[in-house]
C-alpha cells in the first residue's frame, strides 16, 4: 500500500530537519512525502526545499514541496486540505513539522493498518516537553486499557472518539476520505482537527487500533501556535456546534458523547484562560450550553454531577456569567498566592542552605585555625625540649 505523508510546516526551521530525517526509515517504494509550508518567514521553506532536494528517502519515493508563500488563516486546516488534495497514495498520514516519527512503532502501526482493511487506524504517541526536555504520555494514555472491551463497531467508534483528536496518530484510507468528502473545516480558528476527527470516526465503516508509540509530539516550544491560553479556546464552541450539526439527530449516544467532549474540554480550558479571555469565553459557553435540548442536558448533568466543571457548566447554562467569571478570577488569585507561597518556600530553603553552608565553612575555618595554633605551640615547645639542648663539654 502506497502512503502519502503530509507534513505541515510553519516557522519551524530549527525542527524540520529532525522531522524529515525521521521519515527516512518509515517510507517504502511508491510512497510520497508532501510538505505544505504555510508561509514561513524564518527560512523553513528554503530548508524544506534543500532537504527534499538532497533526497535519501529511499527508491521511488516522490518528494513534493508545496510552498504557499503567505500564511493562511486558522491552524492546520487549509494546509492539511491542500495536502489531501495533492495526495495520490492509497493511505494518508499527517505529520506535524516539529514532531518526529518513532520508526519501530510507526512501522508496526503501518503493517497493522495495511493488514486490517480498516478505514482508519489509531496509534499511540508521546508528548515531548521542550521546556522540561523529556517525554511523557498524553492525557488519554490510560484509556487504552479499555480497548479490549470495545468489541463491536459502536463500542470501537466510542473508544476512538474518547481518544485525543489529533490527526498525526491516524492512518486514513484515502478512498474513504474521498468517498465521504472529508476535510478539515477552514476558518479563522485553531483546533480544527476536532470536528474532522468526529466526522471521520462517525463515517468510518471499520476502525483499527494499535497501542504502539508512532511519534513524538513536541509541546511547550517557543512560538507554538497551539500553546493557546486566550481567545482561541472559544473555537471549541464553534467546533461543538459543527460536530452536533453533523450527528444523527436520533442518536442519543453520539449526541451525549459530543456534549461530554465539550464539557471535558472546558475543564481543561478554565485553568488556562487569560483574564481578558474569561468574559468572552463565558458568554460563548453560556450561549452554546443554553442551546442544548433539555433531555440532552439532563443526561450530561447526571454524568458530571459530582464534578466541579458540571456545576460550572450548569451555572453558565442558566446565564450566571458574572458569578462564574468571578469564581474563575478568585481561583486564579488563589493559584497565584499558592505559587507565590511555593516560591517563597523555595527561596527560604535556599537561604537556609546558604546559612548552613556559611556555618559549616566558619566551623571548618575555626578548626583549621585551632590546628594551626596547636602546631605553632608544638613547634615552640619543641625548641625547649631536652633532646634539642647542646651537650656541655667535660
Amino acid at each position: 500500500m502506497r502512503h502519502s505523508f503530509i507534513v505541515t510546516t510553519y516557522n519551524i526551521d530549527s525542527y524540520i530537519t529532525r522531522c524529515l530525517d525521521s521519515l527516512r526509515p518509515c517510507t517504502r517504494p511508491g510512497d510520497e512525502i508532501i510538505v505544505v509550508d504555510d508561509g514561513s518567514t524564518d527560512g523553513t521553506a528554503e530548508r524544506v526545499e534543500a532537504l527534499l532536494a538532497a533526497g535519501g528517502f529511499g527508491p521511488e519515493v516522490t518528494l513534493r514541496p508545496i510552498l504557499l508563500g503567505a500564511n493562511t488563516i486558522g491552524g492546520v486546516g487549509i494546509p492539511g486540505n491542500i495536502g489531501m488534495s495533492a495526495a495520490e497514495g492509497e493511505a494518508v498520514f499527517f505529520v506535524d513539522g516539529d514532531d518526529w516519527l518513532e520508526p519501530d512503532g510507526f512501522l508496526a502501526c503501518r503493517r497493522a493498518f495495511e493488514s486490517s482493511g480498516a478505514d482508519i487506524l489509531l496509534g499511540n504517541y508521546m508528548e515531548y516537553d521542550e521546556q522540561a526536555g523529556q517525554s511523557r504520555p498524553p492525557a488519554d494514555a490510560r484509556r487504552w486499557s479499555g480497548l479490549a472491551a470495545a468489541q463491536d463497531a459502536t463500542a470501537r467508534q466510542r473508544f476512538a472518539l474518547a481518544l485525543i483528536a489529533v490527526p498525526w496518530r491516524k492512518f486514513y484510507r484515502r478512498s474513504f476520505l474521498q468517498e465521504h468528502r472529508l476535510k478539515f473545516p477552514e476558518g479563522n480558528f485553531f483546533f480544527e482537527d476536532n470536528p474532522f476527527h468526529w466526522e471521520v470516526c462517525q463515517k468510518a465503516g471499520s476502525i483499527a487500533f494499535l497501542d504502539r508509540i508512532l511519534c513524538q509530539h513536541r509541546i511547550n516550544r517557543p512560538g507554538q501556535t497551539m500553546a493557546s491560553t486566550g481567545q482561541e479556546l472559544g473555537a471549541f464552541f464553534t467546533h461543538y456546534e459543527t460536530i452536533r450539526s453533523r450527528l444523527p439527530a436520533g442518536d442519543a449516544g453520539l449526541q451525549g458523547a459530543a456534549l461530554d467532549w465539550l464539557i471535558n474540554n472546558m475543564a481543561w480550558h478554565v485553568t488556562r484562560l487569560h483574564p481578558e479571555a474569561r468574559w468572552p469565553y463565558a458568554n460563548r459557553a453560556a450561549e452554546v450550553l443554553a442551546s442544548c435540548p433539555a433531555d440532552l442536558w439532563a443526561g450530561a448533568r447526571q454524568r458530571f454531577l459530582t464534578t466541579s466543571i458540571g456545576g460550572m457548566a450548569e451555572a453558565l447554562r442558566r446565564g450566571e456569567i458574572a458569578a462564574v467569571v468571578s469564581a474563575w478570577n478568585s481561583d486564579h488569585l488563589r493559584r497565584q498566592i499558592s505559587d507565590l507561597g511555593n516560591r517563597l518556600s523555595t527561596l527560604q530553603a535556599s537561604v537556609t542552605t546558604l546559612q548552613d553552608d556559611d556555618k559549616t565553612q566558619a566551623a571548618r575555618l575555626d578548626g583549621l585555625r585551632q590546628i594551626a595554633e596547636f602546631s605553632a605551640l608544638k613547634a615552640l615547645a619543641r625548641g625547649f625540649a631536652p633532646d634539642d639542648q647542646t651537650e656541655t663539654p667535660a
